[in-house]
């Protein structure tokens, strides 16, 4: 937050927020599927993990608008 600009607080205290909740509700699911049992709860959140990171990587490389370098 010190690194913003004043005019720019709002939207930055807006992303620091939003990753927070998004952060707990990630724990709080992933909770959720391990309390249904361990090994099931495991291989769910697995799957789930990798989805997510797939459905992320894509956006990521679809909204940058050009592929990633390797250097």
């Amino acid at each position: 937050m010190e690194a913003a600009s004043a005019e720019r607080a709002g939207p930055a205290a807006r992303a620091l927020a939003g990753r927070q909740v998004a952060g707990g509700l990630g724990i709080a699911v992933f909770g959720a599927l391990v309390s249904t049992g361990l090994t099931q709860g495991m291989r769910a959140g697995l799957v789930v993990s990798a989805a997510l990171l797939a459905v992320a990587g894509a956006l990521s490389f679809r909204l940058s608008g050009r592929p990633a370098t390797r250097s």
